[in-house]
């Protein structure tokens, strides 16, 4: 089962717990200083830290949203080398070059 199938399976079985969880992004999001763009591309970075593809993918569509452009969403990615390492990063660059260079 695919991660777009497991999360809607999820939000169906536990729809209490989905809209719980999505005003809990939200309110986290606005609860401080940083405007969108900025905390779209700390969970790029996340996102390339926990090697989670899905968010990944995510992230960076919403940082595009928000007005980042490909040179700021690779930056997000690099940062990341500190904390996860070389593999985690360079398997998140490829993921984000397929995703923005439409490859």
């Amino acid at each position: 089962m695919t991660m777009p199938e497991l999360l809607n399976n999820f939000r169906e079985q536990f729809p209490d717990t989905w809209k719980a969880y999505e005003q809990l992004i939200k309110v986290t999001d606005q609860d401080g200083p940083l405007d969108g763009k900025t905390v779209e591309l700390i969970k790029v970075g996340i996102s390339a830290a926990l090697e989670h593809e899905g968010g990944l993918i995510a992230h960076i569509s919403q940082s595009k949203k928000a007005g980042s452009d490909s040179a700021e969403i690779y930056h997000a990615i690099l940062l990341a080398i500190g904390l996860a390492g070389i593999p985690a990063v360079l398997a998140s660059f490829g993921i984000a070059r397929n995703y923005l260079e439409g490859r």
